[in-house]
């Protein structure tokens, strides 16, 4: 036997997902999170997973890919390295001023979020190079030398170096760098060029700080997880990995490095897990939602394509490194349901987490959450949890909500619950909205494809609230992401802004750009060059005078610049609506993806028919819309291929429950997933 091993830690559980190479079988462990050091929930659950899948020893553990919240968390909760900042002279206050856009239009009390290296930690030293890489004043060594003076007396732990037009004459920053390390030696030193080389100080600076910020925090957790492998009976611990925002994966080395790449890690894994599921079951566009403890993730997938973010953002600050278009909203089974100052029902984006959890779990919680409110309302069972092996507390639930809640809104039990949901539900749809609607794509032509460990109570009226006639549950929903994490290839991305119209471009220019990006990306993938490597190209293209560019796909094979252009027209009326034959075309970007074929491919065995009328394990009352259903549950891997459900219905698993609105019908497809639909 030989395996690989995903694991996506979360805010309340870490997922485990073992794949034995040979028989193709896949085996599922969750365990509860450990926020103060996620690495302990890591170990402990890779113990656990390796001896309850039968494997004889570790040894034969050949990989494990993770996705991660360490670098997400150290932004959003501000608790990352003591860093500084070296920059051009008069550009100190770039990463204070951001863009002129304001964050909320119409709001005159907004304020921009403030810089992770405050003023006082930020630099100048006397250098200039033009926006086409000349030199028109040479760097100040001694002015270096004045400031390393400086950082060695604040015991910096990560310095972040960004000059002005870097990007196209890289000179200075690697002299900066160079010096600096030499003097700070117990300091780690990050260089904007080499994570940015695109136009747009801002987002090339606010991307270095960001990774400065992060890059000891991921560095010290990788080195906890190598040691705690050591200390499990890993005497020879597998290849690390980690799951990048581009929906790749990189090895553990570079990411203690560049860490900033992993901020989308573990929600990267849903999607790619959402683009597989959609292609077995033949249908190119899907909306991916996941539902987990703390947060509620949604991407699109259309005509089997998943988007970029054009204008990514972390805790309110830029980020420009190639990342998945996810959404991302405060809204989890662990959300905290409160009111707000003028008595309205507000949920999230405050969450209980794994500790103390929401008030059922039993752990001293008393707030109530999303998932006391599913359990008040006979949605979930207490002892569904973790195929019973958590038993929630359906008193201290009831008491969370009637004392925090329907005591003060004066109203019931039920009614304070189902307002719960219904207000979650609200924030979640809106979230939706503003990746299909607001990107030019009509939610009904999708399926909806929701999953987590709290997405398959609520896609039923998510589903109904955008439109959506198809619902398809996976076959684990609770640790889907965590699966896609096994289907990830090996990836690199490379950007470079090389701007001029499209009419005029060289062909050949692009082509040599190209080639030397090309050959960055398979330098950088060398270590698994056996498996094969494949380059797509794409060009950011825009009209002039505009102050944004979109992505255009081309055979770099055979480039035709006018087959581009016309690409571009069609692209810019699909997404805005609207397009501008006769307005010139400017290149601004040069994309270029470089991939691995990791061998991570998991199919999804077939299951067994079911022969006779599925057999329910119990029933229960159900609140739906103020009234109670006498709704019958059943277990999942009791439902074999061709099974068909009619709601109301509760379907309950490991990882997850599956809950069957009135008026809808469910079938089991060949694989096991549920697809859900409106009974006509």
């Amino acid at each position: 036997m030989t395996a690989r091993i995903a694991i996506d830690t979360g805010g309340t559980f870490t997922d485990f997902v073992l794949f034995d190479r040979e028989s193709k079988q896949l085996c599922f462990h969750k365990a509860a999170s450990t926020p103060d050091d996620p690495s302990r929930s890591l170990i402990d659950g890779l113990v656990e997973i390796v001896q309850q899948s039968g494997s004889p020893t570790p040894a034969q553990i050949e990989l494990l890919i993770h996705g991660t919240t360490v670098a997400t968390n150290a932004v959003l909760q501000r608790r990352g390295a003591r860093a500084a900042f070296v920059t051009t002279e008069g550009f100190r206050d770039v990463l204070h001023i951001q863009r002129q856009d304001r964050p909320h239009m119409y709001d005159l009390r907004s304020r921009r979020s403030e810089s992770l290296v405050p003023r006082s930690m930020r630099f100048e030293v006397e250098e200039r190079v033009l926006y086409d890489g000349t030199v028109e004043t040479p760097l100040s060594e001694a002015q270096l030398e004045a400031i390393a003076e400086k950082l060695a007396a604040l015991d910096v732990e990560a310095v972040a170096i960004g000059f002005l037009h870097s990007f196209t004459n890289p000179d200075h920053e690697r002299l900066a760098g160079q010096l600096l390390a030499a003097r700070l030696p117990n300091a780690t030193v990050c260089l904007s060029h080499e994570l940015v080389q695109q136009e747009g100080e801002y987002e090339r600076f606010s991307t270095c700080a960001m990774n400065a910020f992060v890059q000891p925090v991921m560095a010290r957790y990788l080195g906890r997880i190598e040691a705690g492998l050591q200390g499990a009976d890993f005497s020879s611990p597998p290849p690390l990995f980690v799951m990048k925002s581009n929906g790749g994966a990189m090895a553990a080395t570079a990411a203690a490095t560049q860490p900033v790449q992993t901020i989308l890690s573990g929600p990267a894994g849903g999607v790619v897990a959402g683009r597989q599921i959609a292609s077995a079951y033949g249908e190119g566009n899907i909306i991916t939602c996941d539902m987990g403890g703390t947060s509620f993730d949604v991407a699109v997938i259309h005509e089997g394509r998943i988007a970029f973010a054009r204008d990514a953002e972390m805790a309110g600050l830029a980020l420009k490194v190639p990342m998945l278009d996810i959404h991302t909203i405060g809204a989890g089974g662990g959300s905290i349901a409160w009111t707000d100052a003028g008595g309205a029902l507000r949920v999230g984006p405050q969450s209980a987490g794994a500790h103390p959890g929401p008030a059922c779990y039993g752990r001293g919680g008393s707030e109530p959450t999303v998932t006391d409110a599913n359990l008040v309302l006979g949605r979930l069972a207490p002892k569904s949890l973790l195929g019973g092996g958590m038993e929630l507390d359906l008193e201290a639930a009831r008491r969370a909500i009637r004392d925090r809640l329907a005591t003060p809104l004066n109203s019931s039990l039920e009614a304070a619950a189902e307002g719960i949901i219904r207000v979650v539900n609200a924030s979640m749809t809106a979230a939706i909205r503003k990746l299909t609607v607001e990107r030019g794509h009509d939610p009904r032509s999708f399926t909806l494809c929701p999953f987590g460990g709290a997405g398959p109570l609520h896609g039923a009226e998510l589903a109904r609230e955008i439109g959506v006639e198809e619902i398809l549950v996976p076959v684990a929903p609770g640790l889907t992401s965590a699966v896609g994490l096994l289907m990830s290839d090996l990836r690199e991305d490379a950007v470079r802004t090389d701007v001029s119209l499209l009419s005029q471009a060289s062909p050949a220019r692009v082509e040599a750009i190209v080639a030397e990006l090309e050959q960055a990306g398979v330098r950088r993938l060398a270590f698994a060059a056996d498996h094969g490597l494949t380059t797509s190209v794409k060009l950011g293209l825009r009209y002039r005078g505009q102050g944004y560019d979109m992505p255009v796909a081309v055979d770099i094979q055979a480039l035709h610049l006018e087959r581009v252009a016309e690409d571009f027209h069609a692209a810019h009326e699909g997404t805005y609506g609207f397009a501008r034959r006769d307005q010139a075309v400017e290149l601004v970007n040069i994309w270029v993806s470089v991939e691995v074929d990791a061998g991570n491919s998991v199919a999804m065995p077939d299951i067994a028919a079911q022969v006779n009328v599925p057999e329910q394990i119990g029933d229960r009352p159900v609140i739906f819309e103020g009234q109670e259903h006498k709704t019958p549950v059943f277990w999942r891997s009791h439902l074999g291929a061709g099974a068909r459900l009619e709601g109301p219905a509760v379907i309950e698993q490991l990882d997850s429950t599956t809950l069957l609105w009135p008026g809808q019908r469910a079938r089991v497809d060949a694989v096991g997933q549920i697809v859900m639909e409106a009974i006509p």
